[in-house]
């Protein structure tokens, strides 16, 4: 459990299991991250069974509140975790839609990237945001992100192709911005 001011993030355990399902089935949610639905039980179960077997991967729910007690508000993780290059994958949604703007997104991605940063030693975290996700652009060119290209049509989402950005951070610019326990100076 890693417990920020209005924020904690939780182990996925199976408890959240239902909360997931149901987000990842709500249209605005698969809208935001590009993914094909509806989810079923079972497709949902495998998926589930498979991330906690893949050492690649770190996932929290996003809990809004402290400690335990927090409620579940969202789902972040890393995914594609390379020892060798030391990259990983970010990815992040809030499953309600009274959940969003609210500043859990932004305290839970610091929270991840300080994760990834000072106790996996990663150098470098990425993600992928669909070009008309207006709210997620802002949020991550807000928390320090920089852009590094720009995939064209490269989603098929709601019958149109659309354009994906990633976005990445670094170690250093992480520190720098938000300070590094091991880090030097800018």
């Amino acid at each position: 459990m890693i417990i920020g001011t209005q924020v904690t993030l939780l182990p996925f355990d199976e408890k959240y299991l239902a909360a997931v399902h149901a987000w990842i089935n709500n249209p605005g949610v698969r809208v935001g991250t590009g993914s094909e639905g509806p989810v079923s039980d079972v497709e949902h179960r495998r998926w589930y069974e498979r991330l906690m077997q893949d050492r690649t991967q770190r996932s929290f729910i996003i809990g809004s509140g402290k400690g335990q007690d927090a409620e579940p508000a969202g789902l972040i993780g890393l995914k594609h975790m390379c020892s060798r290059s030391r990259t990983a994958e970010c990815y992040l949604y809030i499953g309600l839609q009274s959940d969003r703007r609210k500043g859990l997104g932004a305290e839970a991605t610091v929270m991840l990237l300080r994760h990834g940063f000072e106790i996996l030693g990663l150098n470098k975290i990425y993600l992928h945001v669909i070009s008309s996700n207006e709210p997620a652009l802002r949020l991550y060119r807000k928390l320090g992100f920089v852009q590094d290209g720009r995939a064209r049509q490269h989603l098929f989402v709601g019958g149109q192709f659309v354009d994906m950005c990633q976005f990445s951070m670094l170690a250093p610019e992480f520190a720098c911005r938000y300070g590094l326990h091991a880090s030097g100076g800018c």
